[in-house]
């Protein structure tokens, strides 16, 4: 079996689940109104929000690139994609752990919410057939904290419903690049005047396409056409060049607040520098031997991107343990934020060890490309 693995992205998914687990902690653990609780909540949100939702678009991307990496990789070995073991791997690595969460959503937390007004508002069918991110913008967001992740699961299982069938169709053509530049287009198109006038339009399906088709463009560039990074090896993919487009990147993303304050019409663009930086960082890490520094250095980071899809979706659960069984003391603020995060980790490794992971081993044999070391 061949093996494509990219030993630097297990750390990219690590902090990005960390983000957003940071992020909801600070939504949902109540602390005191003061200033230093204030900057905390700034710190931890990277700047008020952004950080739940820069690390999920990280995921979109990531997965992008990855999967149509794989998916040339296969056609380059076998000559086709194997529809059929492609939705097989689908399904083992995924549809467990999403529907236990599910499950435990619809029908445990019901009985521990400590509301007695509790009324679930979401679909459970919407949940079932992985519509969770239409159900967001048509039923609004659920009673169940515990459901409000699941929406870009469901963005991503759309997306790869129909995804290898047009990499089946289109890998051996030229138009594989323009479709993904359309795709681009379209999906930033259709959010400008379609989706901002949504409750929760930035859900859609077509409203992400852009992140998912951003990052399939990356990995039809890397594998296809690699002479274009041998050319800007030497102008960017030097050290120098590289701290500066980081901390830039880094500047202008925690900055966006401000920046929209200044110039309003910057929030119809607020995804693109993000964009533009995480697939850079993905090429940046995997594919330039001149990097400052590789992330894969950092072993319990590799450790924890193995795990971070199950902290991404547990992490929920633990929120709101603490906030049922827990004193209601709002000067634990930072205690409950690290015990989250701590119990979050622990619980993700004991799902991925003993429950994932027997799915993992099941789909093995549908594995014609391995992405493991």
């Amino acid at each position: 079996m061949k093996s494509v693995y990219f030993s630097n992205l297990n750390g990219f998914r690590a902090i990005a689940s960390i983000a957003v687990i940071l992020a909801d902690c600070s939504y949902w653990i109540p602390s005191p109104k003061s200033n230093f609780y204030g900057i905390c909540h700034f710190l931890l949100t990277f700047n008020g929000g952004e950080g739940d939702r820069l690390g999920v678009l990280f995921f979109f991307i990531l997965s992008g690139f990855l999967i149509t990496y794989l998916l040339f990789s296969e056609i380059q070995e076998y000559g086709r994609i194997y529809l059929r073991f492609f939705y097989f791997r689908r399904f083992f690595r995924i549809w467990p752990l999403y529907f236990l969460v599910v499950f435990i959503g619809f029908f445990i937390f019901p009985f521990v919410a400590t509301d007695p007004t509790f009324n679930e508002s979401a679909s459970i069918w919407m949940y079932v057939f992985f519509l969770a991110n239409f159900d967001h913008i048509y039923n609004y967001f659920p009673a169940s904290s515990i459901l409000g992740v699941q929406w870009s699961v469901s963005v991503e299982e759309q997306f790869y419903l129909f995804w290898p069938l047009i990499i089946r169709f289109l890998t051996k053509t030229n138009y594989l690049f323009f479709t993904l530049l359309g795709l681009i287009f379209f999906s930033e198109f259709f959010y400008l005047i379609i989706g901002v006038k949504l409750r929760a339009g930035e859900y859609h399906l077509i409203s992400c396409m852009k992140y998912l088709s951003g990052g399939a463009l990356l990995a039809h560039l890397c594998f296809y056409r690699p002479n274009i990074f041998l050319t800007l090896k030497s102008l960017i993919f030097n050290k120098q060049t590289t701290i500066f487009i980081y901390i830039l990147s880094f500047g202008i993303m925690f900055s966006e607040n401000m920046i929209i304050g200044l110039l309003p019409s910057y929030k119809y663009f607020i995804d693109i520098i993000p964009m533009l930086f995480f697939m850079f960082v993905i090429v940046e890490q995997n594919f330039s031997s001149n990097s400052f520094y590789k992330i894969s250095n950092i072993p319990f980071l590799d450790w924890l991107g193995k795990i971070s899809y199950g902290m991404y979706l547990l992490h929920m659960i633990i929120i709101n343990a603490i906030l049922i069984y827990l004193p209601k003391n709002g000067n634990l603020f930072l205690v409950y934020v690290v015990l989250t995060l701590l119990t979050t980790i622990v619980l993700s490794h004991f799902s991925y060890t003993y429950f994932e992971n027997y799915f993992l081993r099941l789909s093995k044999k549908y594995k014609l490309i391995s992405s493991e070391k």
